[in-house]
């Protein structure tokens, strides 16, 4: 197979969840592209509504905020279009979430990166196995962040496609699957 017009050093993807610093690493998911996955501790954002063009298909939880912002937590312009080597972070508020049982909840993520060409470049496995057997605080598991990075591209003329799915693991009736566009400057 020939190879692809777009090449990628390095993408980092990080799936947050409001439960401590737990570090998980993926290998390498396609030639040149390295990924890395952190858990860690989000900030809850203060104020927002689905915004993007972050498209969310919501079973049994309740959204009440879906956003894209940099680092410093400024938003994502209406566009989304991101410099090079610029973090983004997919933030999810939920008003209702996750089953709680004995005080505790059981999320599970996953995100996949494709490219417009159709090249995928991260397809994670459940990013939250850790606490398959603790569970999380059900305060906490309301602030959901998703983040990636784009190090390097060849052509900038086409778009980053994230999607993503959060779940219950405790209950089928909980379910969140969305995606997001990026585009390169």
């Amino acid at each position: 197979m020939k190879h692809q017009s777009f090449l990628y050093r390095t993408l980092f993807a990080v799936l947050v969840l409001c439960c401590g610093t737990v570090a998980a690493q993926k290998t390498t998911v396609a030639p040149k592209t390295a990924v890395k996955k952190t858990v860690t501790v989000a900030v809850p954002p203060s104020s927002g509504s689905v915004e993007n063009g972050v498209k969310l298909n919501v079973k049994g939880f309740v959204v009440k905020e879906a956003y894209l912002l940099f680092d410093d937590a400024s938003k994502v312009p209406a566009g989304n279009k991101v410099d090079l080597n610029q973090r983004v972070t997919l933030r999810i508020v939920l008003n209702k979430g996750f089953k709680e049982i004995a005080g505790k909840v059981f999320p599970g993520g996953t995100e996949k990166i494709v490219l417009s060409n159709g090249e995928t470049i991260l397809d994670s496995d459940d990013l939250f196995t850790a606490y398959d057997s603790t569970g999380v605080s059900p305060d906490d598991a309301k602030y959901i962040s998703l983040k990636a990075v784009i190090t390097e591209i060849k052509d900038k003329k086409n778009y980053v496609l994230v999607s993503f799915r959060v779940w219950d693991k405790k209950t089928a009736a909980n379910e969140i699957t969305g995606s997001y566009k990026l585009y390169i400057k």
